[in-house]
Order: C-alpha cells, then sequence, then structure tokens
C-alpha cells in the first residue's frame, strides 16, 4: 500500500512537471515591445540627383597656323592674362623678308601698269588696236590686284606669328614657359574665364520631362563637405551625348562669382533638383510605413491592442515620407523592435 502511494506521488509529480514545462515552453506568450513615432509637420521635397562636375562657359583654344621658333613667351601656365594680352609669338624675320619681296613686286606692277596708261594717253582708240590696248590693260589691272593680294596674305601672316588671348582669365594651359623653342601648330595655349564658372550633369533622357530651366539646384562638392551652394537650371542642352549608361542631355547649373571664387575646373559633386516642394506637410519616418501590393499601411493602438491602418503617402526624400491622408498631426504609429 505505501509503494502504491509513494509510486502514484511520483506520477503526479512527473505530470505536474511535464505540465510546467509546456506550458513553458509553447504556452507562454513572449512580451512584444515597439517603437512609437509620431505624425509631425515639416518641408519636404522630392528631388533627383545628379553627378557631374565643375566646367567653364567661357574658354579659349588658341594655336600657331605653322610652327617655328618662339622668340617671345608674354604669360605662364597659371597667371593671370588681360584680353588681347600676346600670349607668344615665333620668329618672324623670314615672314618680314617676304613681305619686303611682296612690297618690291607691288611696286613693280604698279609701275608697269601706270606706264602703260600713260603710253595710251589714258584714251583706248577703236578697231583691233584698241581691243589690244583694253586686254593689256585688263592684264595689267589683274597683276596688280593679285600682288595687293600677296602684300595683305603677307601682313594676315605676320599677325598669325603671334597669339593673343581673345578672353581675360587664367593660362590653364601652356606648352612650354620659355622662349628660344621649337613649337608646332598642335601645341595649344588654353584660358579659361574663372567668372563663367558652372556645374555641369548629366540628365538621363528618361528623366529629360521632369526638368525644366530655372528649377531649384542644389549642388555638394566632393571637395568641400558640408557647403551647399543654392542655385537653379540655367540651360538644357539641344543635342544628346552618348554615354556608356545610355543617352544623357547636360545641364548646366549657374555659380555665381561668390560661390566660384575659390573653386577651380573639374570638381567633382552632386547636384540635387527640386521636383516638387511641399511645404508644412505632415510627415513619418519611412521606416514607420509598411508598403505592399500598391498599398500603404502603418501600426496604431487602440486601448491595449495594436492594428493596422491604411494611409495615403505623397512625395518621399532622404527617409521621411509626406502623409496626405488616414492620420492626423500628433496621431502616433508603432513598430515591432
Amino acid at each position: 500500500m505505501i509503494n502504491w502511494l509513494k509510486t502514484h506521488k511520483l506520477l503526479l509529480g512527473i505530470l505536474i512537471l511535464g505540465a510546467l514545462a509546456i506550458w513553458f515552453f509553447f504556452g507562454r506568450k513572449p512580451k512584444v515591445s515597439y517603437d512609437e513615432f509620431s505624425v509631425k509637420r515639416q518641408d519636404i521635397s522630392e528631388t533627383l540627383e545628379l553627378s557631374g562636375k565643375v566646367r567653364a562657359e567661357n574658354t579659349a583654344s588658341l594655336k600657331f597656323l605653322a610652327g617655328g621658333l618662339l622668340t617671345y613667351v608674354g604669360a605662364k601656365e597659371g597667371d593671370t592674362v588681360k584680353k588681347w594680352q600676346t600670349l607668344a609669338s615665333v620668329d618672324t624675320r623670314q615672314l618680314q623678308k617676304a613681305m619686303e619681296q611682296k612690297l618690291n613686286l607691288y611696286a613693280i606692277q604698279r609701275g608697269s601698269f601706270e606706264q602703260t596708261v600713260d603710253d595710251n594717253n589714258n584714251a583706248v582708240p577703236n578697231g583691233d588696236l584698241g581691243r589690244t590696248l583694253e586686254r593689256l590693260l585688263s592684264k595689267n589691272q589683274y597683276q596688280l590686284e593679285n600682288t595687293v593680294k600677296d602684300v595683305e596674305y603677307q601682313d594676315l601672316y605676320l599677325k598669325l606669328a603671334r597669339i593673343s588671348s581673345p578672353i581675360a582669365g587664367v593660362l590653364v594651359q601652356s606648352p612650354t614657359s620659355v622662349s628660344g623653342v621649337q613649337v608646332t601648330a598642335v601645341d595649344t595655349w588654353v584660358v579659361v574665364d574663372p567668372d563663367s564658372l558652372y556645374f555641369s550633369a548629366d540628365l538621363d533622357e528618361t528623366d529629360l520631362k521632369r526638368v525644366s530651366i530655372a528649377q531649384q539646384a542644389h549642388v555638394n562638392l566632393d571637395a568641400f563637405p558640408g557647403r551647399e551652394i543654392n542655385s537653379l537650371i540655367s540651360t538644357i542642352s539641344f543635342s544628346p551625348k552618348e554615354t556608356s549608361t545610355g543617352t544623357t542631355y547636360e545641364v548646366k547649373i549657374k555659380l555665381t562669382k561668390v560661390d566660384s571664387e575659390d573653386l577651380r575646373l573639374g570638381l567633382n559633386g552632386t547636384v540635387e533638383l527640386v521636383m516638387k516642394k511641399v511645404t508644412n506637410a505632415l510627415t513619418l519616418p519611412q521606416s514607420s510605413i509598411v508598403s505592399q501590393n500598391g498599398k500603404s499601411t502603418v501600426m496604431i493602438k487602440q486601448g491595449d491592442k495594436y492594428l493596422e491602418k491604411d494611409i495615403q503617402t505623397g512625395i518621399e526624400n532622404n527617409g521621411i515620407v509626406e502623409i496626405t491622408g488616414g492620420l492626423g498631426e500628433a496621431e502616433n504609429v508603432y513598430i515591432k523592435k
């Protein structure tokens, strides 16, 4: 009898422990905690980000018509130059001698023409002799005009023996900084107007219809982190260019003299184009919204229960979403931790 009671108590204890174990592992519900977010008002913008770099609107690339011995250097790379300042010139001695020769030929031809006119007393008789004299006078006239053109051409060659900057700016490229060296027709001097800098960005053709002139733009350069330049779109190129990613169009962003005073050509960066802006909008963090099958929902609290609620959203930027319907200001939404 005693053994039976012990056995009975032992079995009862095992059953109780088993029940407790089952409840512990399967019956107890884990406690769920939530993060809380409040609907608040703030300005929000829909933007399009493009990459690009700083370029110059006014640039002059200058070369000699032909090579020659460099006899004068008027500026070195990095120097500031004035408009029409001579940058370099080549040896003109051979050109000067050729010019003197052309002038002598002109003088001879001019004398011959005037002698022919004087020999005929400024008159042309009728008949065959008259026609012969007319042809002679015309021939002399043509020869005289040709010698005049030779002189003009030679004068032009002399002028092209030096290169001058058509704009004021900075000499950013020069093949040499000393005279006495030989230059060729491919050697190039480049002058850039630093007051004409702009930010150039490539716009994909699929976004072309979304962008227009005078649209707001915010430029951020890699070389100046934390500094934002607020400007506008000045032009959108009419002709496209082919890139490795497809067809793009150049978008130019104005840079004022104040904005560009410490900038340099080729600086890389990005520009945010403002597509749409809403002021004082109701907003929530994007992480608090569940979007699925074209529907947006949030978790709200009613009493002790958490329920899903449909909402309507607008534009989104930098993790913030505009709420256009379904929630009011200062309402709270929840998301499981």
